[in-house]
C-alpha cells in the first residue's frame, strides 16, 4: 500500500496507537464504541486506512475495501513499524514537527510566543521554554519538556526498526 500522507482511522482496541500515530505526525481518529460498518464505511468514504486488532471487522473490510490493516501483534512498537512499513513510510521526523497533532482530539498545532497564552501555564515550565503549542480543536496547550526527549527516544527506535 503506498500512500504519501496516510490518513487512518483506528477501532477501540487501538487508543495508544492512535495517540502515537497523532504525535508522529498522522491524521488519526480514534472510534470508542463505533459499529464495524460505521468504521468500514467511514474509512471507504474518506480513504482511509482502518486500523483494527479485531479478526473480524477486518474480514469484514477486506471484502469491501482495501484500506484496512490487521494490527499482527500485542507490541505497541511492532505494530507501529507494521503500519508504517505497509504505509512505505521509511522515516519519521521527531518532535515536534509541523504534523504533530493533538493526542486528545485530532487537531492540528499552532505554534505561540508564551507570552500570548491567557491561560495560567505553571511558573517553572513558563521560566524554561520560549514556545508553547496549541491545539486548534480543543484550545490544549502542549510545550516541550521531558515527555518530547523520550517520545523522541521512542520514535529512534522506531526508526531504527524501519531501517532493518
Amino acid at each position: 500500500m503506498k500512500v504519501d500522507h496516510p490518513k487512518f482511522i483506528v477501532d477501540c482496541m487501538g487508543g495508544n496507537i492512535a495517540r502515537k500515530l497523532r504525535v508522529m505526525g498522522f491524521d488519526t481518529e480514534f472510534w470508542l464504541d463505533a459499529s464495524d460498518d460505521f468504521l468500514i464505511n467511514k474509512s471507504n468514504h474518506e480513504n482511509k486506512i482502518l486500523v483494527t486488532r479485531d479478526r473480524g471487522l477486518h474480514l469484514k473490510l477486506s471484502k469491501s475495501s482495501k484500506n484496512g490493516l490487521l494490527l499482527p501483534d500485542d507490541d505497541e512498537v511492532e505494530n507501529l513499524v507494521f503500519i508504517l512499513e505497509r504505509c512505505n513510510i521509511k522515516h519519521i521526523n521527531s518532535i515536534p514537527n509541523v504534523n504533530t497533532r493533538c493526542t486528545i482530539c485530532n487537531g492540528t498545532l499552532k505554534k505561540l510566543d508564551k507570552t500570548k497564552v491567557s491561560d495560567p501555564i505553571p511558573e517553572k515550565v513558563y521560566k524554561s521554554i520560549t514556545t508553547i503549542y496549541e491545539c486548534s480543536k480543543c484550545s490544549k496547550y502542549y510545550w516541550e519538556g521531558t515527555h518530547v526527549e523520550n517520545i523522541n527516544k521512542f520514535i529512534d527506535k522506531i526508526n531504527k526498526l524501519l531501517r532493518r
